[in-house]
């Protein structure tokens, strides 16, 4: 068999494998969407009227045409999730899966951009390496190339961490995909001299800064980071091409790349600045809200503060910058990584950390080989790499909660291109006992990636109930069957933001019903309190719904219980 003949059926070995990835990732992605997590939270309901409001009357709940930005509760999202679901509603209708589906296909998505990207990645060292070798096998290169790019690619399919967030309607995981498909598309325009490659690359970018805050700051700070890794190629890419092509054609993507930068980055600073898109979220999130973060250094100046070096140190600019260096590195913590996960319910699966066990020697065998010279990866995409994991987690650290697995998801896929590496790394060194090693590494994974699932599937649903919010669609039901019975409703706030769901589950049509700012305290026959059981006997024919410590035991209309038995919801009456 010669040369070409191997290439060939090596490429299509590779196409089978990666397809079998991506079936793969989405199966985990898809399989029960619309059952775990148990129940829509309230920002994945949010968002789903939004999107319902803006394709039945092309303005969302509070009456906005078009918006940049989506009006949520107290603050304002970023637009792409809702507009992505407008279409996605109209096929599938107003369900559960239909929510979550955009997320789900772009964490599937994104396990094939990371082959790609991977893939890329290397490809200026299996070019130097062929240069420098003379014996070097063309397709042993390919091979090993390959290898990683799929290795990655699987490694992120089954990754906890991209899972949790592919599975739910969250608007980092779409940030997510189109950040890495910019990425890929940077660097290939970089290796290829494509001028169309910087234009989809910035089309993908400036989505994902409308996809999620964090993006907003780490984005463009990989982005020059690239531009200055790669200045010397820069010329290559913006000088004109040979003449058969036309010189105006040869500009046609270059020009339309800088008109889109300069919209993306006028759209942005419009929401930020006279929309205060982001400014709500960022005081309430920011360490600025940590309790007592100054007072220590108060009472410092307040005791010694004719001592100039004590006004110089204990300002509270020391103070701001300690605490973002704090957060900056628990985002680099192993129990965060390995062990805990995410603080939030939410965020997290029982028991289970954002990572694998197994990875982790392999992880670190990967960063080894990054800094040695090996050829895996060439000098410029090493630089890219790291700072890639270097900077995921700096708009994470301006928060109070860190580490913070959705903020700083953006960290993925540098783990899983570095645990790839490692195993590449590893296999090749290891050579007569590799076959031994990975049988009892495979052993390993196996235990721990059923016992993820396990957890995932069942523990979940059971233990984190409650952080989704579960019941309201149940108890939306049991109150709209009743409603024309009572002439007032109280519903207890106690669980936060009832009314999204009253909007979603009880089908209230967003052209009749424009929330007028008020619908959080009020709106049709609905009240939305905590509940007093000494009031309860002053309100007439009405119908109370709140919590096991609010209602009563005796004289229940109804309950609706947790997964686990525990009650959520009671509903009493007064007549």
């Amino acid at each position: 068999m010669n040369r070409e003949q191997k290439a060939e059926n090596n490429d299509q070995r590779t196409k089978v494998v990666l397809l079998a990835i991506i079936i793969l990732a989405a199966f985990l992605r898809f399989y029960k969407l619309g059952q775990i997590p148990p129940s829509l939270d309230w920002d994945e309901v949010s968002l789903a009227y939004n999107a319902k409001s803006l394709l039945q009357t092309g303005k969302d709940e509070f009456g906005h045409s078009w918006p940049l930005s989506i009006q949520s509760f107290n603050d304002y999202k970023p637009p792409v999730y809702t507009y992505l679901l407008i279409p996605v509603l109209k096929v599938f209708g107003n369900t559960e899966f239909a929510v979550r589906f955009p997320s789900a296909l772009a964490g599937t998505l994104a396990v094939l951009v990371t082959y790609f990207l991977v893939k890329e990645l290397l490809l200026q060292a299996e070019r130097r390496t062929l240069n420098l070798e003379c014996r070097a096998s063309p397709t042993r290169n390919a091979q090993r190339t390959t290898c990683i790019a799929l290795i990655s690619s699987f490694l992120l399919a089954v990754s906890p961490w991209h899972l949790q967030f592919s599975h739910i309607a969250f608007e980092a995981n779409i940030g997510l995909f189109f950040f890495i498909a910019g990425m890929w598309l940077l660097i290939r325009a970089f290796h290829k001299n494509s001028q169309w490659s910087i234009f989809f690359s910035v089309a993908f970018m400036s989505i994902a800064m409308m996809s999620y805050h964090s993006l907003r700051l780490v984005a463009p700070l990989l982005i020059l980071a690239t531009l200055l890794i790669y200045r010397k190629n820069i010329w290559d890419l913006i000088r004109p091409g040979p003449p058969a092509g036309g010189p105006g054609l040869y500009w046609i993507p270059l020009i339309l790349s800088v008109i889109l930068t300069i919209l993306t980055i006028l759209t942005i600073s419009y929401t930020v600045f006279f929309q205060k898109v982001g400014q709500s979220r960022f005081k309430a999130t920011s360490f600025l809200t940590i309790y007592n973060l100054l007072t220590v250094n108060r009472d410092r100046l307040e005791k010694y503060g004719n001592n100039p070096v004590d006004k110089i140190i204990n300002i509270k600019y020391f103070v701001y910058a300690k605490q973002y260096i704090k957060g900056y590195l628990d985002h680099f913590d192993l129990r965060f990584w390995f062990l805990d996960g995410d603080r939030i319910d939410r965020h997290r699966t029982p028991d289970v950390g954002l990572l694998y066990w197994w990875e982790l020697p392999f992880l670190v065998m990967g960063l080894i080989s990054l800094m040695s010279s090996t050829g895996l990866m060439a000098s410029k995409e090493k630089a890219v790499l790291w700072i890639w994991f270097l900077v995921a987690p700096t708009a994470s650290a301006l928060t109070g909660g860190t580490p913070s697995a959705v903020r700083s998801l953006v960290f993925l896929p540098t783990f899983q291109i570095f645990t790839a590496l490692g195993i590449v790394f590893v296999l090749r060194h290891l050579r007569k006992f590799w076959v031994i090693g990975l049988l009892g590494y495979l052993v390993i994974g196996l235990f721990e990636v059923s016992h993820y699932f396990h957890q995932y599937y069942i523990h979940s649903s059971l233990e984190y109930a409650s952080a989704w919010q579960y019941g309201y669609k149940q108890m939306v039901d049991n109150v709209m069957a009743d409603k024309d019975n009572y002439k007032k409703i109280l519903i207890t706030t106690s669980y936060d933001q009832p009314y999204i769901y009253f909007l979603w589950y009880g089908n209230y049509d967003p052209k009749i019903w424009i929330n007028d700012g008020e619908f959080n305290k009020r709106f049709d026959k609905f009240e939305f309190k905590k509940i007093d059981r000494l009031e309860m006997s002053n309100f007439e024919n009405t119908l109370f719904v709140g919590t096991p410590l609010e209602i009563p035991a005796g004289n229940l209309k109804w309950r609706v219980d947790y997964p686990n038995s525990q009650a959520a919801f009671l509903e009493t009456e007064h007549l």
